[in-house]
C-alpha cells in the first residue's frame, strides 16, 4: 500500500506540511508506504493549453510532472494540501492541477483514495478550498474520504486539534481503503460528467484521446 502527499505550499515546513505530515504519518502506522512531494521544488511548466494531452492522451512538455504523475499512478491514495492564498489555493498547486488535465478528462485514477489538507489565516472560507480540491481528486476517478482544515499564520501557529483532524483525515483514508469504501454519485457528478462528455463529443476530432477513452467504456 503506497500513499503520496502533494503539498502545495511554498513553505517546505510551514503550517500546511505540518498538517500533510500528520496525515501520512497516521497512514504510514496503518501500514501505508508514504511520501510527500513538495510542489515549490519541482520544475513544473504551466500549461500553455495545445491541447495535445486530449488529442495524443500525452502532455508535450517534459518536467518534473512526469515523475509526479507515476508517484500518484502508483500509489493507492492521494492527499492534496494546499494553505489559503487569497481565497483559493497557492499558485503552485493551481499549475500542478491544471497540468493534470487529461486525469480530469480521462478518470484513470479509480480505485484510489484520498482527502485535502489546508490552513488559513482567519480570511475566507477553507472548506470551500478543501471541497475544491476533493472535487478535483473525484474528477481524476479518486474517492475523496473528508478533509481537514487548520488555522495558522506564522509556522509552527497550527494547534493540536488541528493536527489531531489531519491525524483523523489519514484514519478515514487508510479505512477506506481497507474497506473497500464506494463513494456516493452526486447530482454534480452527473452533471459535470454530462458537460464533459458534450464537449468531447462535439470536439471529438481535437480531443481523440477522450473520445476514445469514453467511446470504449461505451458511453460515446
Amino acid at each position: 500500500m503506497k500513499a503520496v502527499g502533494i503539498l502545495g505550499s511554498p513553505r517546505k515546513y510551514g503550517n500546511t506540511s505540518k498538517m500533510l505530515d500528520a496525515t501520512l504519518e497516521e497512514m504510514e502506522e496503518r501500514g501505508f508506504e508514504v511520501e510527500k512531494v513538495y510542489l515549490m521544488g519541482k520544475k513544473i511548466n504551466y500549461c500553455i493549453g495545445c491541447g495535445t494531452c486530449l488529442a495524443k492522451g500525452e502532455c508535450i512538455q517534459k518536467d518534473d510532472m512526469e515523475e509526479i504523475k507515476r508517484k500518484i499512478v502508483e500509489s493507492d491514495a492521494v492527499v492534496l494540501a494546499s494553505p489559503v492564498y487569497y481565497l483559493n489555493i497557492t499558485g503552485q498547486m493551481k499549475t500542478f492541477i491544471d497540468r493534470m488535465l487529461p486525469y480530469g478528462h480521462r478518470p484513470t485514477l479509480t480505485g484510489k483514495y484520498g482527502g485535502a489538507v489546508t490552513v488559513y489565516a482567519g480570511v475566507g472560507r477553507p472548506e470551500e478550498v478543501a471541497a475544491y480540491l476533493n472535487r478535483v481528486l473525484k474528477a481524476w476517478g479518486v474517492i475523496p474520504v473528508g478533509y481537514a482544515v487548520g488555522y495558522g499564520v506564522t509556522p509552527g501557529d497550527v494547534g493540536e486539534n488541528d493536527v489531531e483532524r489531519a491525524r483523523q483525515l489519514g484514519r478515514r483514508i487508510a479505512e477506506a481503503f481497507e474497506e473497500g469504501y464506494r463513494a456516493e454519485v452526486t447530482s454534480e457528478d452527473i452533471e459535470l460528467q454530462k458537460q464533459l462528455l458534450e464537449l468531447i463529443k462535439k470536439y471529438g476530432k481535437l480531443m481523440k484521446a477522450d473520445y476514445e477513452f469514453w467511446k470504449e467504456k461505451g458511453i460515446l
